[in-house]
């Protein structure tokens, strides 16, 4: 009766310990899913990363290339299209001087302020004050 108790007890426990291994073996596998998820995502976001860096500066070599392009055009026709166009073109007419213009008249004078008038003084408005609210039935005593 003991021993048969015992062998209960020792399969109970038996069967206990395979479940915690068990659980601890699916928590570790488990753990090791969510660690390659992570590193897939961690790639994943490199190579996007990357990816973006690359573009912004494909970009920036074109803003480049446009601003060079630009700044030559900018600069005007080659020589030689200008040596060619000048030899065609007729001299330029002279222009007579543009008449000098008459000196701008002088700033107007800044308008004088008015004098404000003088304030009242400080008692006379505090009794105005108190008079205002002495006609003034605050409740009914009825």
């Amino acid at each position: 009766m003991v021993s048969q108790e015992i062998q209960q007890l020792r399969a109970t426990l038996d069967g206990l310990v395979r479940e915690q291994a068990d659980r601890r073996a699916l928590r570790e596998r488990q753990g090791e899913e969510i660690k390659a998820r992570a590193q897939e995502y961690m790639t994943e976001q490199v190579q996007a990363a990357e990816r973006y860096v690359q573009l912004r500066r494909e970009l920036g070599k074109q803003s480049e290339a446009d601003e060079e392009d630009e700044e030559l055009e900018s600069f005007g026709e080659p020589e030689e299209f200008a040596e060619e166009d000048a030899a065609a073109a007729p001299p330029p007419a002279a222009t007579p001087p543009a008449p000098a213009s008459p000196p701008p008249p002088p700033p107007a004078p800044e308008p004088v302020r008015a004098a404000r008038a003088p304030r009242r003084p400080a008692q006379e408005a505090e009794e105005e004050d108190d008079d205002d609210f002495l006609n003034i039935r605050w409740r009914d005593d009825d």
